[in-house]
């Protein structure tokens, strides 16, 4: 018993029927027990346990032949003194420097289409609405991750605004974030609310924006969205809403005359950028949450299919306003994705995998409408 100490071998026994024990070269301490329907609640139950006394485990094999491993936490490494930049601070910094180029811009236009607007607010209000959506959703990817007791890390991925003639793409400080476990999560489930929690709050504060913001759109009869289209390409965005916002705008109600059309405001540019991000996370390919999410639910071949289904699905629709994202899909479904936990065993359960196909559905309702298929007169 000098692998672990009483405390903890006691705490495995009261919650598993252990079939063999021995001590491993490394010092772990291995079980051979006996799966059963409720062990992925019960090894729940043992990491917590175990925090105390400041030791991990590790559920692994299968059903017939499962071992469950406990090894002492390694000490943590002493405190760096010398500040660091690191890569995903990096890009954050990029993120934030395209956000506030975006909100000038976006601020300095909007003044020429609705006169008592005010470069500053409207500028501001663009970058916070952005900011908001990004700090929702690290501190609900923090919650879950606490939950499922391991770390993360995000990358945001920046873009090169207002130089790029694709109309989709025009006004996108960044193509949103991706975000990676830097420790294994406890299991399949813990993960999996990991990847819908953070896709889940992006559509929340979308939607909450489109509709708090409809109101303070402009409306333009036919003859003054044309002379504005001809003199200022960076006036409007020539694209379609996605679904969820034209609900929300119909539900403001605003009074568009025939003929007319209805400017986004800064803020309501923010929540369409905002669905477009959430769309991306819910791409079922690649390295997106919803790739993530898809390894989870129906396996790496599974996840290979609706990444081809998910490319050619971009191409088909709205050639060419979807080709860098497709771009997107096509280099990020080339890394390994990797899903491994603490328990390796116990699968997804049914209820999720029927939330994975909500969700993609729910990504459907997202993305701007193409507008090879129709064009909303807002």
């Amino acid at each position: 018993m000098s692998a672990i100490n009483a405390e903890v071998d006691s705490a495995v026994r009261s919650l598993f029927t252990v079939k063999d024990y021995f001590v491993a070269e490394e010092g772990a301490a291995e079980y051979s027990v006996a799966y059963q329907a409720d062990s992925g609640e019960k090894f729940l139950r043992l990491l917590e346990r175990l925090k105390a006394p400041d030791y991990s485990a590790q559920l692994y094999g299968d059903p017939d032949h499962a071992t469950l491993s406990v090894l002492r936490n390694p000490p943590p490494e002493p405190h760096k003194e010398a500040i660091q930049l690191s890569t995903p601070s990096f890009l954050f910094l990029l993120t934030i420097l395209s956000l506030l180029a975006t909100g000038y811009v976006v601020g300095s236009v909007f003044p020429s289409i609705s006169p008592g607007a005010q470069a500053f607010e409207m500028g501001a209000a663009f970058v916070a609405a952005l900011t908001f959506l990004f700090v929702a959703r690290y501190f609900v990817h923090r919650y879950m991750s606490e939950r499922g007791m391991f770390s993360f890390v995000s990358y945001y991925l920046p873009n090169v605004p207002l130089f790029i003639a694709l109309p989709t793409l025009y006004f996108l400080p960044t193509f949103g974030g991706v975000s990676f476990p830097v420790s294994p999560p406890s299991n399949r489930n813990k993960l999996f609310d990991f990847y819908l929690a953070g896709a889940l709050i992006m559509v929340a504060v979308a939607a909450v924006l489109a509709l708090l913001s409809a109101g303070t759109s402009v409306v333009l009869t036919h003859a003054q969205y044309l002379a504005i289209s001809s003199g200022n390409q960076t006036a409007t965005i020539q694209t379609n809403p996605s679904l969820i916002q034209a609900a929300a705008i119909s539900l403001a109600s605003p009074h568009v005359p025939p003929g007319g059309m209805l400017i986004f405001s800064p803020v309501e540019i923010a929540a369409w950028i905002a669905l477009l991000f959430a769309f991306l996370n819910l791409i079922p390919a690649g390295l997106f949450d919803g790739g993530r999410m898809s390894l989870l639910a129906v396996g790496s071949r599974g996840t290979r299919v609706t990444s081809v289904v998910a490319g050619g699905l971009l191409l088909l629709t709205d050639l060419p306003d979807y080709w860098v994202v497709f771009l997107l899909v096509f280099l990020m479904a080339a890394f390994p994705v990797q899903g491994d936990t603490l328990d390796s065993i116990t699968e997804l359960s049914r209820s999720r995998r029927a939330l994975f196909v909500l969700a993609v559905l729910l990504g459907l309702l997202c993305v701007p409408v193409p507008q090879s298929f129709a064009t909303f007169g807002l």
